[in-house]
């Protein structure tokens, strides 16, 4: 069974995306596990009881953690949720990205305090999950309700490499049961005609079985200018992208681009990698 992952330090916009989380897990109707990993000065899990009481310190924010981590886990099942929760020990974000493994996790909902940059929910590097992630990843600011989601952008490039991801990601978002709208930038150096964007959108959807979606193009200078004017234009309740590290001219939608939105912009950002 596949779970929904919530990776948490407790703090505000962590605690928005466990209750998001929730609420996910209600209507996709997956379980959701609670994670947070805590700092210790042994190999705790070696540790008998009577070790264990030579670093009170360590002991007692074990007991506050799981303390936390169980308020989770009921609140999840009094709404209706399976849930659970896991408490691992110096774990730090890099290490986190192997654990995130998609035979056992759908989705992944993290909180992050945006226009800081990426704060620390479990070690340092916080992007890396974003960038690396072989699970898609949902980044949550605000608080923000299931119910109030009307309509969900996904930026796409109509690249066959990027249909494995699309389609993934796309089984997720249509059990929301809300208005889904493309969006695709034509910038210069890869200018194409309206018909023939129109021709390639259509293709796209037809090879990997999806029924067609209404696309909007928007002709911008690069990516990053034109999915801001995307945002400003079509407001979405949430954004969804499909990330690649490529470089050159095949660089739309780098992992750059969705760290800068999710920085700058209130909204919920999913994000998945294409080539993971």
């Amino acid at each position: 069974m596949k779970y929904i992952l919530v990776p948490t330090d407790f703090s505000e916009s962590a605690n928005n995306a466990s209750e998001f989380a929730i609420q996910m897990a209600k209507t996709l109707q997956f379980p959701v596990r609670f994670l947070h990993s805590v700092p210790t000065p042994v190999d705790w899990g070696k540790l008998n009881l009577q070790d264990e009481k030579k670093y009170p310190e360590t002991k007692e924010r074990i007991n506050n953690t799981t303390d936390q981590l169980k308020k989770w886990e009921k609140k999840a099942i009094k709404k209706g949720v399976e849930a659970d929760y896991s408490l691992i020990f110096n774990t730090a974000m890099d290490e986190l990205v192997n654990f995130v493994k998609p035979e056992n996790y759908e989705l992944v909902v993290m909180g992050t305090h945006g226009a800081k940059g990426f704060e620390k929910i479990m070690g340092s590097n916080t992007q890396k999950l974003i960038r690396h992630s072989k699970v898609p990843v949902i980044a949550i600011k605000h608080k923000f309700d299931l119910e109030d989601l009307k309509k969900i952008l996904i930026a796409t490039d109509l690249k066959k490499e990027s249909q494995k991801a699309f389609k993934h990601v796309y089984k997720i978002l249509e059990k929301l049961k809300t208005g889904l709208e493309l969006v695709y930038i034509n910038t210069p150096y890869n200018f194409r005609e309206t018909d023939q964007i129109d021709n390639i959108a259509i293709e796209f959807l037809a090879e990997i079985e999806i029924k067609e979606l209404k696309l909007q193009c928007l002709n911008a200078n690069n990516e990053a200018r034109g999915i801001g004017m995307a945002l400003n234009k079509l407001k979405p309740d949430l954004f969804t992208s499909i990330t690649h590290h490529r470089t050159g001219f095949d660089t739309i939608f780098s992992p750059s681009i969705t760290e800068e939105i999710i920085n700058n912009y209130a909204l919920p950002v999913l994000s998945i990698n294409r080539e993971v």
